[in-house]
Formats: C-alpha cells, sequence, structure tokens
C-alpha cells in the first residue's frame, strides 16, 4: 500500500533532520537519485537556519568564528527545531541553550551576550509608538510628571548582567575597542530611536528605575527605587537621555472612568 501524502511528509521531514531517510523505503524510485535530493534540502534547510542565526547574532559569530558558530548552529537546531515559518523567530532558545551548550567558565558570558543579541533582534521588528515632543513635555507640571505612570517603547528591554556584555556588544560597532575586563557587572537597556535598534549603558539605579516604570510604577516611585540605590543618581542627565532616545514616549492615561 502505497503511503498517504500526510505520511510521506512526515517522513519526509524527518529525513531533513537525521542521517536516515524513512522517506527513501516508502517511495518506488531510484533511490540514489532521492538520496542526493533529500541531501541537498537537507543542506539548504541547515543553511537558512544557520543565516537566520547569524542574522540575530552577529556579535556572538565575530566571537567565536565560523566553525564553532556552525556546529552550535548545528546543535541548537536539533534540540529547537524550526515551529515558524518565520526564521526571524527561529534564534529565541539560543541564550538559554548556549549556557548549556557552553561550558568553559571563561565564556559564561555567552549567555548574556545572547540575550542582549536577541533583545536587539526582537526590537527591530517591535510595533512603532508616538513620542511627545519637546513641548509637550515641557508643559507637563513637574507634580503631575511625578505622579504619573510613564508609557515605554515597545521596543525597550532591559538586561542586566555580571559581564561586561553591552561594552563587548558596543566594541563591535564603527570605532568601538574591547574592554579591558568582561568580568565586570554590566546594566544594558535596549532601545530604538528612528528605527535603530541600540544599546544605552545604564548605571545600576537607572536600570532600577527604568525596571520600575516598565512594571507600571509611577515617576516618583521609580525615583525612589533609584535613590535607595545611588543617592547621587542624576536624574535629569538620565531622564533626557530617555527622552532623546524614545525610550519613554509619554504618559499612560488611566482608562477608568
Amino acid at each position: 500500500m502505497r503511503a498517504s501524502l500526510e505520511s510521506l511528509q512526515r517522513l519526509f521531514a524527518e529525513s531533513l533532520e537525521t542521517a536516515q531517510r524513512p522517506v527513501l523505503a516508502q517511495l518506488r524510485t531510484d533511490a540514489a537519485l532521492q538520496k542526493a535530493r533529500i541531501d541537498l534540502y537537507r543542506n539548504n534547510v541547515r543553511s537558512h537556519r544557520r543565516d537566520a542565526l547569524a542574522s540575530a547574532y552577529p556579535v556572538l559569530l565575530a566571537l567565536v568564528g565560523e566553525t564553532y558558530f556552525n556546529a552550535l548552529s548545528k546543535a541548537y537546531a536539533h534540540d529547537h527545531p524550526s515551529r515558524s515559518g518565520d526564521l526571524n523567530r527561529f534564534g529565541a532558545a539560543l541564550p538559554e541553550f548556549i549556557e548549556r551548550y557552553e561550558t568553559d567558565p571563561q565564556y559564561r558570558y555567552f549567555a548574556d551576550l545572547t540575550r542582549l543579541e536577541w533583545s536587539l533582534h526582537v526590537a527591530h521588528y517591535a510595533a512603532d509608538a508616538t513620542t511627545l515632543t519637546q513641548a509637550e513635555w515641557a508643559a507637563i507640571r513637574p507634580d503631575d510628571l511625578l505622579d504619573a505612570r510613564l508609557a515605554i517603547h515597545p521596543a525597550c528591554a532591559l538586561i542586566a548582567s555580571r559581564h561586561a556584555i553591552a561594552d563587548i556588544w558596543k566594541a563591535h560597532q564603527p570605532g568601538g575597542s574591547f574592554p579591558t575586563r568582561i568580568d565586570s557587572p554590566s546594566y544594558a537597556l535596549v532601545v530604538r530611536p528612528r528605527w535603530h535598534p541600540n544599546v544605552l549603558v545604564q548605571s545600576a539605579a537607572a536600570h532600577a528605575a527604568f525596571g520600575a516604570l516598565q512594571r507600571g510604577a509611577t515617576l516618583d516611585e521609580a525615583l525612589d527605587a533609584a535613590f535607595g540605590i545611588d543617592a547621587e543618581f542624576n536624574f535629569t542627565s538620565q531622564w533626557r537621555e530617555w527622552i532623546a532616545t524614545s525610550a519613554i514616549t509619554g504618559l499612560v492615561h488611566d482608562a477608568r472612568p
């Protein structure tokens, strides 16, 4: 009995993932020819997956080189086969995977670096938001601003690490230089001003304040979190940077009657 189309499709998919080719046993045709075709499909699939990861993780690729990255891509695809027709989503689990994959202590920062790179990748595709103008911000009374909950740009993401991942990422941008120490804590904020994802290096106090704002705290509550870490936190300078990079887009208006 001939296999059903659904059965052949399943067997074909399995043939692409393993060295075995179960689909060949179901086909009444030239096995050698079909083997060559399946190998071609498999190589194309692996190449597309690898390219999708390279697009999302260019700094990791630059750090580890082609041989390591290709082996990582193959191992990752084996454990996390694509579940979507959109390969832009394929690398979502790589930070957790590489945390298990790379066991050498000196490269433990790879996991947090990939979290930062994935946040930048996601930021590229995030929705846009309308931001208040400088004049509109200036028109808000200080007391009203302190009591307000602030709208955060959808592309923003916070990443804290025990390693200098933000500086490592910046070292791979034009004009960048590698940090002298990797084992120093860093606080990164992914932003996307004018559709260009970027990384802000922040202090622990700024990280705490922005995290509070993301969780729905008022500006006053966020400042309490910041000053609880650093009594000399420069809010004015940090505020200007958040506004300039569209990290904060406006006020959250209470929808209740």
